[in-house]
């Protein structure tokens, strides 16, 4: 392996893992924001909006991602809608995985228990300030890991932006691999950098939140 390969080789991997890391932090904002958002949907009392929230999860998580990238991507422009590489990405695969986050916050809010919503209902309080102070701080508690692993999934569902032009992390070492030969290295180093990302980044996070939101409910696990 030269000195020209190896730079190349470096530098390759260091932008692909920047540009992962990246495009997993703004597409998980957006799966959040609005799996959330779609999840208190389609638990809305009114059955438009419920509906709304059914047709957007069916159709986020009926149909695959790479597809619906290629939609916003290929197919858009064909209506006069150009959006660049980097939007197609974050927007495609958030969106995506919005669809299951939102099952999730449903499932979360329908499992806090019953007799909290009758109560609420029996003291009068508002809708929204039961929702906000009493049964949305026990379903992220409940939901978190089940959003942890979704993080996960997302963050392996990058390398699908090649396919749009953007070199991450897996198209960074198949790159690297091409120019110096060794694909046994390269490969190995992309089979095990998201194992990394996951386990330095997202692991420790959902366990932190799930610490913070545990406050007064379980005991807080000895370190």
């Amino acid at each position: 392996m030269n000195e020209l390969a190896l730079g190349f080789s470096v530098a390759a991997l260091a932008k692909g893992v920047i540009v992962t890391l990246v495009v997993t932090l703004a597409s998980s904002l957006v799966a959040i924001a609005l799996g959330l958002i779609v999840g208190l949907i389609r638990i809305s009392p009114l059955w438009p909006l419920r509906w709304f929230g059914v047709a957007y999860i069916e159709f986020f998580r009926g149909t695959s991602m790479l597809v619906q990238v290629y939609w916003w991507f290929f197919v858009l422009p064909i209506f006069g809608v150009a959006l660049s590489p980097w939007t197609v990405a974050i927007f495609g695969i958030g969106m995506n995985v919005s669809g299951y986050g939102a099952e999730l916050v449903r499932a979360a809010i329908q499992g806090v228990d019953r007799g909290q919503y009758e109560a609420s209902i029996a003291l009068n309080l508002p809708r929204l300030t039961a929702m906000r102070r009493i049964f949305l701080p026990q379903a992220i508690r409940a939901m978190l890991p089940a959003w942890g692993n979704l993080l996960i999934d997302l963050l392996k569902s990058t390398s699908l932006i090649f396919f749009i032009t953007i070199t991450e992390l897996t198209t960074a070492s198949k790159l690297a691999a091409d120019a110096t030969g060794n694909y046994l290295l390269f490969f190995a180093v992309a089979l095990f950098g998201y194992y990394v990302i996951a386990r330095a980044l997202i692991t420790p996070l959902v366990r932190w939140l799930e610490r913070r939101f545990s406050r007064g409910f379980v005991r807080e696990a000895q370190a």
